[in-house]
Order: structure tokens, then sequence, then C-alpha cells
């Protein structure tokens, strides 16, 4: 059933026969809703457990990932979840189907205009992750201030720990706290920078897994 919300003049949003109308970002778009009784081929069903494995990965980084592509999407005019399993789907997937895996060093889950961090580490300390990298000498004033932003996530357990807008660039090492229940399990772990005040992002640099 098509509803039109403006009256019988304004846009019909829903489904009117075969045809589905909606919203995207400020856009009306009309589908055609159409069935498929055919098997999917075995690339479709390759591209299906490409995205599914992705998705599954990405969905607890929501929160992170709207940060972390929020400029790129606004200027490509879409979301930035859209924009961050886009890069992935491409990027960062290794096997061929039905063994298709993430390959969490290729994974971005910030993608900017930012330096990157350099030498950055991460240690597994009492109180959960000690991040550190290279602070350098030469930075300017808004550069020293950008804010890290640390990630854990845990795929076993679809569960992610993060800070956005941690100690400044310039102090060189941060802690993210983790709860004692999460100390111990396997973790893959990603780092980046934010400039406060216009949300520009660094490129995540990944730093490994633990356990």
């Amino acid at each position: 059933m098509g509803i039109m919300k403006n009256g019988p003049h304004g846009p019909v949003y829903g489904r009117v026969g075969n045809l589905v109308t909606y919203r995207v970002l400020n856009k009306d778009v009309v589908r055609m809703v159409g069935e498929n009784n055919k098997p999917p081929s075995l690339e479709q069903l390759a591209c299906r457990q490409r995205m599914a494995v992705v998705v599954a990965f990405l969905r607890p980084l929501t929160d992170f990932i709207n940060i972390g592509f929020a400029l790129k999407a606004r200027a490509a005019n879409k979301y930035p979840y859209n924009m961050a399993v886009s890069y992935n789907v491409k990027h960062a997937l290794a096997g061929v189907y039905p063994d298709v895996v993430m390959d969490y060093a290729k994974v971005m889950v910030a993608n900017g205009n930012l330096s990157v961090a350099v030498n950055a580490g991460v240690l597994l300390a009492d109180e959960g992750l000690r991040f550190s990298w290279d602070a350098g000498s030469d930075m300017g004033i808004a550069e020293q201030r950008q804010r890290v932003m640390m990630l854990a996530c845990f795929p076993l357990l679809q569960k992610v720990m993060c800070f956005i807008g941690g100690a400044e660039r310039v102090a060189g090492t941060d802690v993210l706290y983790l709860p004692n229940d999460l100390r111990a399990a396997y973790m893959e772990i990603y780092i980046s920078f934010i400039s406060v005040g216009n949300n520009e992002v660094a490129d995540s640099v990944y730093l490994g897994r633990l356990h």
C-alpha cells in the first residue's frame, strides 16, 4: 500500500502494484519488485557470502564507523556504514566461496585525510590495552591536538570496545579500558585519529590481534 504523505498531489511512498517508492538521502527512489524463482548461481552465492561476512564483522562497529567514514560519506552523498561495507567487501576478504573470511589486516574502520598513526603498537596492560604511537617533534599545533581513536573488536563474541576522542596525538600513548571478562578474549585492534571540531579522521591502522 502506498502512502501519500503530502496529499493527492504529493509523492507516494510504499508499494503500489509492483513498484516501491522510498526516500534515501533526500532523494526519491523507485524500484520494481519482481519474483525470481531460479536457484541462485554460484556467483550469486559467493557474492551473498562476501556481503554476509563483512556485515557480521562491521555491524557491532556501527558507532565507530559512523564517525570514521562520516566526511567521506557526506562528500559522496552516501551513508557511512554503506561506504564501510563497500570498501571492506572489495579489499578486506580472503578465501573463496564457501570459505570466505575477513582479512583483518586489510580492514578499514576509518577513512580520511589526516596523517596515519606512525610506529603504532598495543600491549595488554592490567587495566586494558595500552596504545602507543610516534608523537613526533615536528608536528604543528593542530596535529598535536588531534585525538586518538582506539578500537578493539571481538569477532567471536560480536562485541566491540572503543574510545573516540582519547588522548591528544602529542601524548604518544593512551589506554583503552577493558572489563575483566574481555581481557583474555581474542581481539583484533585498530587505531586512528580525529580532529576535534571538524571530524576529519586518519585512515585506520591495524595493530594486530591478541590471544
